[in-house]
């Protein structure tokens, strides 16, 4: 069963091609547009929930989308284009989908898109997987857990 994740687009972006800006083409809404249609597609399309925002910040990587979902890396994308990037926004989101932490390394990323991964955010807690992983993970380069205002027992 797939798990249920969000999709986030931001909609304030314009398009990455200073050309189709000046032209008042692409941009956060025409991105949003493109996905959508990409979505519906695929297998895991009832498990999506898009979402558009009206800012995601990192604004010099015009084009920017987030996955995240409980449980599993969450990953920030910037310069997407909405011509060419969906598909392989889809495929990328496929293969996330299979993996137990959704964690891709760049070999098995699609081509098209890896080099826009802007950031990762891990999940809540999976520094306590990190810590004493199973023999079959990774320890996803955790060194040590501090808490920075360690909780207090009265």
């Amino acid at each position: 069963m797939t798990p249920a994740f969000e999709l986030h687009v931001c909609l304030g972006c314009a398009d990455p091609d200073i050309a189709r800006r000046r032209a008042g083409e692409g941009g956060g809404a025409h991105l949003l547009a493109a996905i959508r249609a990409a979505v519906a597609t695929r297998p895991w399309a009832n498990a999506c929930t898009l979402i558009g925002f009206e800012c995601l910040g990192a604004c010099q990587r015009r084009g920017r989308v987030s996955i995240s979902c409980p449980g599993k890396w969450g990953v920030v994308f910037g310069g997407l284009d909405d011509r060419s990037d969906a598909a392989p926004l889809c495929n990328y989101i496929g293969a996330w989908l299979a993996r137990p932490w959704g964690e891709i390394v760049k070999a098995e990323r699609p081509r098209e898109i890896s080099n826009k991964i802007i950031g990762r955010v891990p999940p809540l807690g999976h520094h306590l997987n990190c810590l004493n992983p199973p023999a079959d993970r990774r320890p996803n380069q955790v060194i040590e857990a501090v808490p920075l205002f360690p909780s207090r027992e009265e």
